[in-house]
């Protein structure tokens, strides 16, 4: 006899429809379920792994249904029949689901389904947190709008198949009781390498962004790295740090700069920085404070290239500036 995905881990099997909706909503969310057809007699089962940020399911029926659970709202859905088939509508998109065309289901998207009498469902919940967490490392950015996925994947070419085999092989070996998924190490890291697959393997809107296809940065959200580095030029900003603060790649704020300011983010930082060490020679007293302590307090480290480059911009060096300032006065 062959065993269902997760046999190890059976959660409830039930023939009451009140009983199977509430036994699944503990571990998804409420839901509205409903039989099809006359006379219906459920045989519903659910088998359940949970990890940490991951819980791998598997939930059959017996009966024909509607399941109608809306706006997901913390965690993305993998939905993998195994036998039998589905249809799922996510939003505007619907998809006829088998073996060979699953279904992801995002967050914000409200969902619905139809799943035959003889469907078996391997259902993945991952928390959208997670997803979201980890894509902000992805694109090294903040995220300026919620995930997004397509609907249908395909799992019989390209990334979602190596994707996909991967998912099936670690379910299988979940079942073995000495798997290596039961080490807390080994499931962190399992998990991270599940959600970035799925984040390569499935485009969803922030793929084009991974895959180094940068949309132009609009001048107001260039604006706000800008409006950080003139307030606050003595901060230790990066190119990373203004990225996350304007929600948007790394790789396209540096764009951005060259295009629109024919500057780096290090290059246009270190131009205020001079700019504010200059008004600051300008006003100060040479007895009273030095060029370096003046450096310091913008950011500069006091050494040869900053002189240098000093000069380069205003025509003299810093020790000048502070000095010609401290003669006009006397």
């Amino acid at each position: 006899m062959t065993l269902l995905p997760l046999e190890r881990y059976r959660l409830f099997e039930s023939g009451d429809l009140d009983d199977t909706r509430a036994q699944v909503t503990k571990i998804f969310c409420p839901h509205r379920m409903d039989t099809v057809g006359p006379n219906a007699r459920l045989n519903a089962f659910m088998h359940c792994r949970r990890l940490r940020n991951i819980a791998v399911t598997y939930v059959a029926y017996g009966w024909d249904v509607r399941v109608n659970p809306g706006e997901l709202e913390s965690f993305f859905a993998v939905l993998a029949p195994q036998t039998g088939k589905g249809t799922f509508q996510s939003g505007f998109e619907q998809v006829q689901a088998s073996r060979d065309r699953i279904c992801v289901a995002s967050p914000t998207e409200p969902l619905s389904m139809r799943l035959s009498a003889d469907c078996g469902n391997l259902v993945l919940r991952v928390e959208r947190a997670a997803v979201e967490a980890r894509l902000s490392e992805m694109i090294d950015g903040a995220l300026r709008e919620p995930i997004r996925f397509q609907l249908g994947m395909d799992v019989t070419r390209g990334y979602a198949r190596t994707w996909y085999d991967a998912l099936s092989y670690s379910v299988a070996d979940l079942d073995r009781p000495d798997s290596m998924l039961a080490h807390p190490l080994a499931m962190e890291q399992f998990e991270q390498n599940l959600i970035t697959g799925l984040l390569l393997a499935q485009p969803h809107n922030y793929t084009a962004m991974l895959n180094g296809d940068d949309r132009p940065v609009p001048s107001r959200l260039l604006g706000i790295a800008v409006d950080l580095m003139e307030g606050h030029p003595e901060w230790s900003h990066t190119p990373a740090s203004l990225a996350r603060s304007a929600g948007v790649s790394v790789r396209a704020l540096q764009k951005a700069f060259r295009e629109q300011l024919d500057s780096s983010p290090s290059e246009y930082l270190r131009g205020v920085r001079l700019q504010r060490v200059h008004d600051e020679l300008c006003a100060a007293q040479s007895d009273t404070t030095t060029v370096g302590e003046i450096a310091s307090k913008w950011g500069l480290a006091h050494h040869g290239r900053f002189a240098a480059v000093y000069r380069e911009r205003f025509g003299e060096s810093p020790k000048q500036t502070l000095s010609r300032q401290h003669a006009r006065k006397g």
